[in-house]
């Protein structure tokens, strides 16, 4: 099994703008790691560079212990999985498969001892014998992994395998490349744009916006513990509400609520001073337990899910909090909530199905007090509490 060690690197096409802007971070043997983030944000083009398709401006790319930063593709022993596939379509699936192993000069007998191998692991056995064009989407990707696993490198790279299959198929797809991983135990890096693929995948996530890496760390620390208004805003779904608030002793303010807060959840910022306040929909509950800081809200939109309910209501918003949110969180808000409408904005509760609201109806929502997340409102880094 083999490591990998990214170095301060950098990455510039145009000379100016950095795609990749000083990032430095070390993959684990056996590690399954993914990349996450927006388009653009540089996950790509940090495959690319551990592929050596693209080679860094400055920094070092390190496999092994060994510098491969100047060493070109086919010397580094990675396989690499894309997005589209890249199936040749004259070629049947066994010989897909094999392609790698033949153009290496790999004996005849090799190649078909290998083939077979990876076909009775990938349920393809009974397809060895068909073209690409007879196949579905998910028969496709595995032949495109089996060829990446038949050539048995030290690293995997797949660059949103997933993304071109139907929703259902992605899930069911998830849980067999997890169940591969376990088996081969081999070091694979996975760059997706879908933080639900990343948080159930990841034994580690990265999390990269602009070009810049905002936090490395495990699922559950990403959703639990993110790093800065950014990652909080990205990883959960729906994302989690964002209000400006300020911080008056042992009472918070924000959207017209004010709330009990306990010494030890508070953050260490002065009384009146303007911060960032984050509580996930999840966090937001119907029925409320000792302790609880409870909101008196009324429902502006109800949206079923079926095994859960989203209840939007409307806070009270100062005439610059939209944009100060969305400066914090280094992004517009992503589209998934009905729009604010006059001088307030919505928020959301996921609720259960069984809870009988409707549109104008009132209800009171509780929160615990150490659910509460606390950000700097300039730039958007979490403030440490207790």
């Amino acid at each position: 099994m083999t490591s990998i060690e990214l170095d301060h690197v950098v990455m510039r096409y145009d000379g100016t703008r950095a795609a990749v802007d000083d990032v430095s971070l070390t993959v684990e043997e056996g590690e399954f790691f993914v990349l996450v983030g927006p388009s653009g944000c540089g996950k790509s083009t940090l495959l690319r560079l551990l592929a050596g398709l693209e080679r860094p401006s400055s920094g070092a790319v390190r496999m092994g212990g060994d510098d491969v930063t100047a060493l070109e593709p086919r010397l580094r022993d990675v396989a690499m999985v894309f997005q589209n596939y890249a199936i040749y379509p004259h070629m049947t699936v066994r010989a897909n498969l094999g392609y790698g192993l033949r153009v290496r000069g790999t004996g005849k007998r090799e190649i078909a001892a290998r083939v077979d191998e990876v076909a009775d692991l990938l349920g393809l056995g009974e397809l060895l014998g068909r073209r690409p064009a007879t196949l579905s989407g998910g028969q496709l990707q595995r032949v495109a992994m089996g060829r990446a696993i038949a050539r048995r490198p030290r690293v995997y790279l797949m660059d949103e395998p997933l993304s071109n299959l139907d929703a259902k198929l992605r899930v069911s797809m998830r849980a067999e490349l997890e169940q591969l991983h376990h088996r081969l135990g081999v070091t694979t890096v996975y760059v997706t744009h879908d933080q639900v693929e990343a948080m159930t995948l990841g034994s580690r996530v990265a999390v990269l916006h602009g070009g810049e890496l905002q936090q490395v760390a495990t699922p559950h620390e990403l959703y639990a513990r993110p790093a800065n208004a950014f990652v909080a805003a990205f990883i959960g779904s729906p994302p989690m509400n964002f209000a400006v608030g300020t911080l008056r002793g042992d009472v918070l303010e924000f959207g017209g609520f004010k709330l009990g807060v306990i010494d030890r959840t508070r953050p260490p910022v002065h009384d009146g001073e303007r911060i960032l306040v984050g509580i996930r929909p999840e966090d937001l509950r119907a029925e409320a337990a000792p302790g609880d800081c409870v909101l008196s809200v009324q429902c502006a939109v109800r949206q079923d899910l079926g095994a859960d309910v989203l209840v939007f209501f409307g806070v009270s918003s100062g005439p610059d909090e939209t944009a100060e949110i969305s400066h914090a969180t280094f992004a517009e808000e992503r589209g998934t909530r009905p729009a604010a409408t006059g001088a307030e904005r919505l928020l959301c509760a996921r609720v259960p199905p069984a809870l009988p609201v409707r549109p104008g109806d009132r209800l009171e929502l509780a929160v615990r007090p150490e659910a509460l997340h606390y950000f700097d409102l300039a730039g958007g880094t979490r403030f440490k509490t207790g």
